[in-house]
């Protein structure tokens, strides 16, 4: 029997944050800043730190990300 490992979505994240899943992809995808407060809850959720989240470049936020989301997986909770 093996365990299947589910990947923790980005809508998750953004649940999880208090923010709507099309604002956090507006943010990963470069159409929008990313507010302070809000990094600061992103911080929080994924670990990814708040400078990158407001200073980063769309390119690092996604790479962040994706290795958030990869890590995550199968793992049940964050």
């Amino acid at each position: 029997m093996s365990a299947t490992k589910e990947r923790i979505t980005q809508k998750q994240i953004a649940l999880r944050a208090e923010i709507s899943p099309d604002f956090l992809s507006h943010i990963v995808h470069g159409r929008r800043p990313c507010p302070k407060a809000v990094a600061v809850r992103l911080e929080m959720v994924t670990g990814i730190s708040k400078v990158t989240w407001v200073w980063g470049s769309p390119l690092e936020i996604r790479e962040a990300l994706e290795r958030f989301m990869k890590h995550q997986g199968g793992q049940g909770g964050y």
